[in-house]
């Protein structure tokens, strides 16, 4: 191991790790009552089976906020080495911040994260665990400091050590029948025992320009199984795992083969701003207590690409729902310490009309069930279940930040109406068109009286047809055209003489976007008459809020020559 002075750092780093091992176990062996290591080991062995299957997210998640938080072009690479000891190896690498001392202590505490509420993905301090499932002695490559190239010995020559194994405890000891007792009763992942050597993949991972790696020796047949099926996930997963990691530029995912053969799938995000967008200051205007909201593209290559709409929320308001979460004993207080902003995120795929609801992030998906209320994907920084699988949505900070999930909605609508282009404007009723069912109407229709200060009947945000124009009308006025064919007219003709008809290239999103006011609906086969009237029982009124039904519009419409109307 090189440092700066050569073998002189590299002493250095072995004496730290092994001085604060040494000392930890000097206070484990002076504890006969409390004994804290075996409670502690408890803990320990119980949160990493609440991250069970995690285990690859939460290395991912551990890359990622390695970058700083101006970073986009951060990199991670996890690789898959079936060749490499009984069982295969899993290695994990970034190219984000070294480890510096801080780090080595914080990875060795439970619950005891160095990154504060809001700074990146985790902040619980037990993730790290999860890797436990799988391996019994992680190791830990870094650079020094100063970062790849500043050292003598090239890179990867800062802290390295693994967590101490029974072998590395009789090292530490000097006595065999302690050894053995501490083994038995102290929490894994506590003590660092200081590697001189570097395996050589991870001087590879190093001379890609990675600063840190985590080196994973499966445990098992079991092990190298639940190592294969989740990289396979993350490869081929539904829901894109880089959308929201705002952080990194790619992510490498490896797996070489026990014959020799090797698999690689690379996984790209781009991020540039929306053409003529103009983003808000938190805080001010004519909504000051709404997101500030600002729309980009994201392109995740092969995962395609997506219109993020992102709603940056005003401090105060932040702060005001923390300090009631903290006062009724919902959030610890480190909650408080919050400084960085908090942002909401509705990710929409371009072309074709989602056909299923997408998932909740916290950056990265939770459980497979947890299902967005629209037909994309949404991202905040939600006050989950330990293993981020699953969250309280009645929770006040979860609460404050579904609201303004919605009013982020509404405002992006608006904003993607005034902009060119039938993208943007099949966006703008996308984002609005969430499930239907009391919980997502009532959602939105308070936000609409706080952004609009209307009914959410009252917001135009449904396309029409309307000859020479991208028109809107509200959900109140909007009709619902038969698809199909039209024995009087089509619906692009009855668009052209005025009639508000829902644009049927998104019927479904439009129908949707009327969450608790149904639009009214004009029954396929309804006869028209010389004066343009429908029969009553042609037309089927709107619910439940019952709009201005459609026929109505028909009949004083087209009360006009019949000629005048081709279909």
């Amino acid at each position: 191991m090189q440092g700066r002075d050569g073998a002189g750092a590299a002493e250095r780093y072995a004496r730290e790790l092994r001085g604060y091992s040494e000392q930890i176990l000097r206070e484990w062996q002076g504890t006969s009552t409390w004994k804290p290591g075996e409670q502690l080991r408890a803990v320990s062995l119980m949160s990493s089976r609440d991250y069970a299957g995690r285990f690859l997210l939460e290395l991912l998640q551990n890359g990622h906020d390695a970058h700083p938080a101006d970073r986009t072009d951060g990199q991670v690479h996890v690789l898959l080495d079936e060749t490499e000891g009984p069982h295969g190896t899993l290695y994990v690498a970034n190219g984000g911040r070294p480890f510096g001392w801080q780090q080595v202590e914080r990875i060795c505490k439970l619950a005891q994260s160095d990154k504060r509420v809001g700074d990146g993905i985790g902040n619980k301090g037990l993730g790290f665990r999860s890797v436990l499932e799988i391996a019994e002695s992680p190791e830990v490559y870094s650079d020094g400091p100063d970062g790849p190239g500043s050292r003598s010995g090239g890179g990867l020559d800062g802290y390295r050590f693994r967590f101490a194994t029974p072998e590395d405890l009789r090292v530490l000891l000097g006595d065999d029948a302690l050894a053995e007792r501490a083994a038995k009763e102290f929490p894994p992942l506590q003590l660092p025992f200081p590697v001189d050597e570097l395996p050589p993949t991870c001087a590879e991972l190093s001379a890609l320009g990675h600063v840190t790696v985590v080196r994973l020796g499966l445990r098992s047949d079991v092990a190298h199984q639940a190592a294969v099926r989740r990289l396979e996930e993350l490869a081929g997963a539904r829901t894109p795992v880089m959308l929201f990691l705002r952080r990194l530029g790619g992510l490498v995912l490896e797996h070489r083969t026990a014959d020799g053969s090797t698999d690689r799938v690379d996984l790209v995000r781009e991020e540039r701003p929306v053409a003529r967008d103009r983003p808000e200051v938190p805080g001010t205007g004519e909504r000051p207590s709404a997101p500030a909201v600002s729309v980009v593209r994201v392109d995740l290559g092969a995962a395609g690409e997506f219109l993020v709409a992102r709603g940056t929320l005003p401090g105060l308001r932040l702060r005001a729902t923390l300090d009631e979460a903290v006062a009724e004993g919902s959030l610890d207080e480190s909650w408080l310490d919050w400084r960085e902003v908090a942002e909401v995120e509705a990710a929409l795929p371009t072309g074709a009309e989602a056909s299923q609801r997408g998932q909740l992030y916290t950056f990265l998906p939770l459980g497979g069930d947890v299902a967005a209320p629209l037909r994309g994907h949404v991202n905040a920084p939600f006050f989950t279940k330990m293993d981020r699988t699953d969250l309280d949505r009645e929770h006040p900070l979860n609460a404050m930040l579904f609201d303004a999930l919605a009013e982020t909605c509404l405002l992006a609508a608006e904003r993607w109406r005034s902009l060119p282009g039938a993208g943007h404007r099949a966006a703008a009723v996308d984002v609005v068109a969430w499930e239907t069912g009391a919980r997502a109407g009532g959602l939105l229709a308070a936000a609409a009286e706080r952004v609009h200060g209307c009914a959410f009947a009252e917001v135009p945000l449904v396309p029409v047809l309307e000859e020479g124009a991208a028109a809107w009308t509200t959900p109140q006025r909007a009709v619902l055209w038969p698809t199909g064919e039209f024995a009087a007219l089509s619906a692009e003709a009855a668009g052209a003489a005025g009639i508000p008809v829902a644009d049927p290239s998104r019927r479904r999103s439009a129908a949707a976007a009327g969450t608790g006011v149904h639009l009214a609906e004009v029954l396929p086969g309804a006869d028209v008459d010389g004066a343009g009237r429908v029969r009553r029982e042609d037309r089927r009124a709107a619910a439940p809020a019952r709009p201005r039904r459609a026929g109505r519009d028909l009949g004083r419409r087209l009360r006009r020559p019949r000629g005048a109307l081709r279909g």
